[in-house]
């Protein structure tokens, strides 16, 4: 499994709106696609909406996500326990990597 994070300003939350409908339509196979979250929470420093994606979608998602972005910054991470190695090494960003709160993540080795 594999979150992705879109990430928008309060301004681009039309534009992100429209964005999510159109990936919810080319990717029908997300486990999860949540709402738009106009404030930072968690690690995340901007307003984003999340994603699921099965293992066996990942290469098809990503190729989907980054054609259908707009621009927009992208996080795709495995889940798995150790929450700081996914969000850093494991992590592959699509457009510009932004700074996420790495403190609240939990390293496990």
């Amino acid at each position: 499994m594999f979150h992705a994070h879109l990430y928008f300003s309060a301004a681009e939350i039309p534009l992100a709106s429209q964005i999510r409908e159109d990936i919810t339509k080319a990717l029908p196979y997300l486990t999860y696609i949540g709402q738009l979250i106009p404030v930072p929470v968690g690690p995340h420093t901007k307003p984003m909406f999340e994603m699921h994606i099965p293992a066996h979608e990942i290469a098809h998602a990503t190729t989907t996500l980054d054609a259908l972005r707009a621009g927009f910054s992208v996080l795709i991470h495995p889940v798995h326990a150790d929450e700081l190695a996914a969000h850093t090494k494991e992590a592959v960003w699509l457009g510009e990597k932004l700074a996420l709160k790495l403190e609240l993540l939990q390293a496990r080795h």
